[in-house]
């Protein structure tokens, strides 16, 4: 078995000597406790699961399955938003479609004089006015 890494951190020191001091007491392979499991599973989620399963002599993919049940648990339900927004992904919603369709105008009059104008989506509301400008001037 490979020697345990060095423990400088005080929570990792005590949940390790809890475990050594239930491994001492305990009768022949009975269940690890919850509340060292609880403990182990909060240390590996701040230190990482391979450090905390040797530090404290656990078994690396049970360490790793609750640590992950735990972390689905916190996990709100779909469609549920949770109370803290998260640091991980900032929603920048500026109110514009993710690609805007230009506006086509063609204008022609009866002498075979034509304009195509190209704009952009959010200048569409002007077309009546450039339209009757456009009109409205005689050659």
């Amino acid at each position: 078995m490979a020697p345990s890494l060095t423990v400088s951190d005080p929570q990792l020191a005590d949940a390790a000597a809890a475990l050594a001091e239930w491994r001492k007491t305990r009768p022949r392979s009975p269940r690890i406790p919850e509340d060292l499991w609880s403990r182990a599973t909060e240390l590996a989620d701040r230190y990482g699961i391979a450090k905390v399963a040797v530090a404290l002599k656990l078994d690396y993919t049970s360490l790793k399955r609750r640590l992950a049940s735990t972390v689905t648990a916190k996990r709100p339900a779909a469609g549920v938003r949770s109370s803290a927004p998260s640091a991980d992904f900032v929603e920048l919603d500026f109110g514009l479609p993710l690609a805007p369709s230009p506006c086509i105008l063609v204008l022609s009059d009866r002498h075979g004089r034509a304009l195509r104008i190209e704009l952009p989506r959010a200048a569409s509301s002007e077309i009546a006015e450039v339209a009757r400008s456009l009109w409205q001037t005689r050659p």
